[in-house]
């Protein structure tokens, strides 16, 4: 584990668990997103629901399973500092990177939106006044190619620049049982650009700006009805699949900007980072995994989202330690998304055109008291505020010539209005977290705390036959009780991180799969009223302890259960319904990982070895669906660098899933009843 000692001094010290990965872990794990960093991080799920841009996170149990991506998570996501509403907006900007920190619980407290499962901080490497960088190629099953390149330039003495480059281009993984076609092929761009103005000894501000472009092939389900049907049949290869006429793509690419100034003073320090970002998407997605158009997407969308945030951190007679804080953030997302239904002349075409916009406020404060030299009491309270409004509702894009939708009682013609939604819902909510830290030796302490976390309402923008799937779903409220142990002994060569804790879910926002007649069915999003998850994670660095080895390695165990039956969601009865003590979606009972590297050198040259290794218990991807439950998976990875001891160059060789495991991660009930993976 390494990163910059100012990050890695303050993570040791948060009252909470935070789990890091530097940029050399990212890369010779190969991690190209931030999905991919759950497979080595404790108690963090993260997969994509659909093939466009949408992965879901989990941060022990705590989430939102909402496949659409409109809606923010109970995971907040920041890049350089700045947050990132939607998915879409973290796309291909995992690139040249320096560090990626998750810290679990509550949020919001010393930067932010208020969140209640936790934060993915990611950190790129920043401007020097040294000129350097590296350029990277690698190929890869599937005739993929890689690119990349970092180049670090001082302008002036007070300006210097850093400019990073990604791009990966390769054929598709899956192959169509009928057509042999490919899919999940891979054309992805990205560039981001970062300037380093030194205004002052105390003073300076950076200038971000990036770009994300997203051309490939999307990936392609499994329905595991019969072959006759246009489905994969029961027991298909991991790359089969049929997708038919509707050939899935992917065009994507946004950008934005982003600008930080910081200053020192004598009592503390001053931070203020302002952003803007747009994305525009139009994907299509074999959503029902069949070659029928049973229900595929269309999802057409432009998102913009502006934030920013000031905080100022200050050291007061020693023995009082004050962080104070405003955020503030507006996002839109405007979209029409599709769902062809047209598998004979008897069906139809659903669009839901719609505009979301979220208005969020919040201001924070966090204070650390020395009550002795070794006892620390912790104190935080936010206060915030959101609005959000949502117009729009499914209308008829499309009526088959035999559908009996176009006689009595329905009379439908294309662009009537099935179901609908113009309404705003405004809030506030007061969070806050108290806890002790004691140092029992230098470098290792324990803490307690106890804290809450609010996560502002939201809205289902699929289209839907159900007008019930589209009513407003209220704020969910976390209350969670955590006690640990951080340590970092022998100069960082041994760095241990525990923690125990217990969360306390009120109206937890949750997917559910609703039937509306035996041939029919929706997809929803409510709310849980009462649910608890409670659990223990253990992770462990050793740095050099036996020379040249390094081994990294977490443990992570949720119970996470519903505490309140659910029969009904927004009108629509649940079949089976969720019971007393039913598992919450995305929290695997046990999962771990090991990472273990070996450095050998020979004359002037190095060579590393490493080998590494996942495993995910299976879990529940929807709540009253009997087809959501994923597989357990697993990966084994090997990889052998070799270069000289001077780093000018290195190479290297890498295999992963060697044991060539194959498994569902997200799994439902099709529109045709049979199951989808």
């Amino acid at each position: 584990m390494t990163v910059t000692r100012s990050h890695a001094q303050r993570y040791l010290a948060t009252p909470g668990t935070v789990n890091t990965i530097s940029g050399k872990e990212l890369r010779s794990l190969h991690l190209e997103s931030p999905k991919d960093i759950a497979a080595f991080t404790p108690g963090v799920t993260a997969t994509n629901a659909v093939s466009g841009s949408a992965p879901i996170f989990s941060i022990r149990g705590v989430g939102l399973d909402d496949y659409v991506g409109t809606n923010m998570g109970g995971i907040g996501i920041y890049l350089d500092g700045v947050f990132a509403p939607f998915p879409v907006f973290y796309t291909g900007q995992m690139l040249d990177i320096e560090s990626v920190a998750t810290e679990k619980g509550p949020q919001g407290f010393e930067m932010g939106r208020s969140t209640t499962g936790g934060s993915i901080n990611i950190q790129s490497v920043k401007p020097s006044d040294k000129f350097g960088g590296y350029a990277e190629w690698g190929y890869s099953s599937y005739n993929t190619n890689r690119g990349r390149f970092a180049i670090n330039t001082p302008i002036t003495s007070r300006i210097s620049n850093r400019l990073a480059f990604n791009y990966v281009k390769g054929d598709g993984w899956q192959k169509d049982i009928s057509t042999g076609a490919r899919y999940g092929s891979q054309d992805l761009l990205a560039i981001r650009n970062l300037t380093r103005f030194t205004i002052d000894d105390t003073s300076s501000l950076l200038l971000n700006l990036h770009y994300t472009r997203d051309k490939g092939t999307s990936t392609s389900p499994q329905d595991l009805g019969p072959v006759s049907s246009g489905d994969t049949g029961m027991n298909p290869a991991a790359n089969a699949v049929s997708v038919g006429n509707a050939v899935p793509q992917r065009n994507e690419n946004g950008g934005g900007v982003s600008v930080n100034y910081t200053k020192a003073f004598d009592f503390g320090d001053f931070s203020s980072t302002t952003a803007i970002d747009f994305y525009r998407r139009d994907d299509t997605d074999n959503y029902d995994g069949s070659a029928i158009h049973v229900s595929d997407y269309r999802w057409n969308d432009t998102a913009i989202a502006q934030s920013h945030d000031m905080h100022l951190r200050m050291n007061l007679a020693k023995i009082f330690h004050l962080t104070v804080g405003v955020f503030e953030s507006y996002d839109k997302i405007d979209g029409a998304y599709t769902s062809d239904r047209m598998q004979s002349v008897s069906e139809i075409d659903l669009t839901n055109h719609f505009s979301q916009q979220n208005l969020s406020t919040g201001v924070y404060v966090n204070t650390v008291t020395n009550i002795t030299k070794k006892l620390d009491f912790i104190a935080s309270g936010r206060f915030s505020y959101d609005e959000r409004g949502f117009d729009g509702g499914s209308r008829y894009s499309a009526i088959g010539a035999g559908s009996p939708r176009l006689l009595p009682p329905y009379n439908a013609q294309v662009g009537d209005a099935l179901t609908g939604v113009n309404e705003r819902h405004d809030y506030h909510r007061f969070t806050g977290r108290v806890g002790l830290r004691y140092q029992i030796v230098p470098g290792t302490y324990a803490y307690g705390t106890i804290s809450n976390g609010y996560k502002a309402g939201s809205y289902f923008a699929a289209p839907v036959l159900a007008a019930g799937a589209l009513d407003y779903v209220k704020p969910e409220n976390l209350i969670a009780y955590e006690v640990g142990i951080k340590s970092s002994l022998l100069h960082d060569r041994l760095v241990v991180e525990g923690s125990l804790f217990d969360y306390e879910y009120h109206n937890r926002q949750t997917l559910f799969f609703a039937p509306i007649t035996p041939t029919t069915n929706s997809l929803t999003l409510g709310t849980i009223p009462r649910a608890r998850t409670r659990g223990g994670e253990l992770s462990t660095t050793l740095h050099n302890l036996v020379p040249n080895l390094d081994i990294r390695g977490s443990f992570a165990y949720l119970d996470a259960q519903v505490k309140s039956p659910v029969n009904y969601i927004n009108g629509l009865s649940l079949d089976p319904s969720v019971a007393h003590n039913s598992p919450l979606p995305f929290a695997p009972r046990f999962s771990w990982s090991a990472v273990a590297r070996y450095n050998i050198d020979v004359d002037r040259y190095r060579v590393t070895l490493q080998a590494s290794y996942t495993w995910k218990d299976n879990m529940w991807t929807a709540l009253g669906d009997n087809n959501a439950k994923s597989s357990k998976i697993s990966s084994l990875g090997l990889r052998m660098e070799v270069g000289p001891k001077t780093g000018k160059w290195t190479a290297a060789v890498y295999v992963d899933n060697l044991q060539n495991n194959k498994g569902s991660l997200y799994s439902f009930t099709g529109s045709d009843n049979n199951r989808v993976q």
